[in-house]
């Protein structure tokens, strides 16, 4: 189910990455982190309205967002960026959360958290223009 809607999202975020600008990032890696962040906003939020069955978010459209953001930046990240190794274990957690069953909230929360101290570790606040 989550492997169709990232399939689908695949051609609509290529195209959203040609069109950047404007209010979104001209910068690769900062374009892909403005997105993530704002996916990971909104499904933590809508995730704590329903604790008890995330996974209704996680295999939906927000789900499969975070995984084409993430598959997109990860082909940005090697071994000489700053940003590596806490990359190494976002990627960790968020396949885990995005993949396993069941999940918890607080893997979730965690998971989004560990996005943070990627954009921490980039220097970068998605939420300043």
């Amino acid at each position: 189910m989550l492997a169709e809607r990232t399939a689908s999202m695949i051609p609509k975020y290529k195209q959203m990455f040609v069109d950047r600008g404007g209010v979104t990032p001209t910068d690769p890696i900062k374009f892909h982190f403005y997105h993530l962040a704002l996916y990971w906003s909104r499904l933590v939020g809508f995730c704590r309205q329903n604790p008890e069955k995330p996974e209704v978010w996680i295999d939906g459209d927000l789900g499969a967002c975070v995984q084409v953001g993430s598959d997109f930046a990860n082909d940005l990240i090697n071994a000489n960026s700053p940003i590596y190794n806490s990359w190494k274990e976002y990627r960790q957690r968020e396949q885990s959360i995005l993949h396993k069953r069941p999940v918890s909230i607080t893997e979730i929360e965690s998971t989004s958290k560990s996005f943070d101290e990627c954009l921490a570790a980039l220097n970068y606040n998605p939420w300043d223009k």
